[in-house]
């Protein structure tokens, strides 16, 4: 069954009002239309839909991004089966600016960044051995002085 919401859409980056568009929405196939002009139809395998903040929605439609304010989010929400973002909890979050610079994504992707591995780990070997290999070490350099020496 399809389903026809009304809204807004933006390019990443822009801010203001955006395109007035309608969205239909059926199980296999997302349509965007603005006006009697349809902007284009992707099938299910070809578009991704992912909640952002304040009831709008990114879409990833053949590979390209835009952002689709509804005018019903929480409705569209539901026939898209996506759950709504959550209400920023800090008011610094929402005046974070829509337009970002390059140095501002590259903050957040170095603040993103995982170690592959725990710093921490030892490699798998365990305390125990460590310990037998540096007091053998320590045995064997001992008997190498006492063996000089004596010679």
């Amino acid at each position: 069954m399809t389903k026809t919401f009304t809204g807004d859409v933006l390019l990443p980056g822009d801010v203001g009002s955006g395109l007035a568009a309608t969205l239909s929405l059926d199980p296999e196939r997302v349509t965007l239309t603005s006006g009697d002009n349809q902007l284009g139809s992707w099938s299910r395998s070809d578009y991704l839909i992912a909640p952002e903040l304040n009831g709008s929605f990114n879409l990833t439609l053949g590979g390209e991004s835009v952002l689709f304010r509804p005018d019903s989010p929480s409705e569209f929400a539901g026939a898209a089966e996506i759950p709504l973002a959550a209400t920023p909890s800090s008011h610094a979050q929402v005046l974070r600016p829509l337009v970002k610079d390059d140095d501002d994504y590259l903050d957040e992707l170095v603040a993103d960044v995982k170690p592959i591995r725990n710093p921490l780990d030892n490699g798998g070997i365990s305390n125990s051995f460590v310990i037998v290999m540096v007091l053998l070490a320590t045995v064997i350099s001992v008997a190498a002085v006492v063996t000089a020496a004596l010679v």
